[in-house]
């Protein structure tokens, strides 16, 4: 069974290109599957990455993740996913994870108690749809970006490839 790891949680956004397999039962499935919208944060490491998290979009049909990894969810009649990491990965969540953090030798980790206790400041649920559809607009821009920035790249090396054999 795919599963993510910490490693896969950033801050802000879900590194999938090494996704581990791990053999699970089926409680274990059950227990720890993803389902799209799933707020998933981190349990703990270095302080300034305690807390750091992202929304699972259901890349994969099947996942679990690591029981290091919380996984949230979220009644999004009430507050959207989208809006709720851009709050716990703000510095006003970073404040209160550090705080409520229990850490020993550079190492920070925060129980489930304490990822409960977070005093979320709910906006209206308009105003949170219009956020997560401007955070939705700016990743197809950064994502056309990147394109357009490894497109460069690789006719930057054609082109030197090219000065290199003489053929400019």
């Amino acid at each position: 069974m795919p599963y993510l790891r910490v490693a896969n949680v950033q801050d802000g956004f879900l590194n999938l290109d090494e996704i581990k397999n791990v053999l699970a039962t089926e409680r274990e499935v059950e227990r720890y599957a993803l389902r799209k919208g799933d707020v998933l944060l981190t349990e703990g490491g270095d302080p300034d990455k305690l807390g750091r998290g992202a929304v699972w979009s259901g890349a994969l049909s099947e996942c679990i993740h690591q029981n290091h990894v919380f996984r949230v969810r979220i009644d999004s009649r009430i507050i959207l996913p989208e809006y709720a990491i851009a709050v716990l990965s703000s510095s006003y969540g970073k404040r209160y994870f550090l705080k409520a953090a229990k850490q020993t030798t550079g190492i920070a980790s925060i129980n489930r108690t304490q990822l409960a206790a977070f005093p979320m400041p709910l906006a209206p649920l308009d105003t949170q749809k219009r956020y997560a559809s401007v955070v939705s607009a700016a990743g197809l821009v950064e994502g056309r970006l990147l394109v357009a920035a490894n497109e460069a790249e690789r006719l930057v090396d054609s082109l030197a490839q090219r000065a290199f054999r003489g053929e400019l």
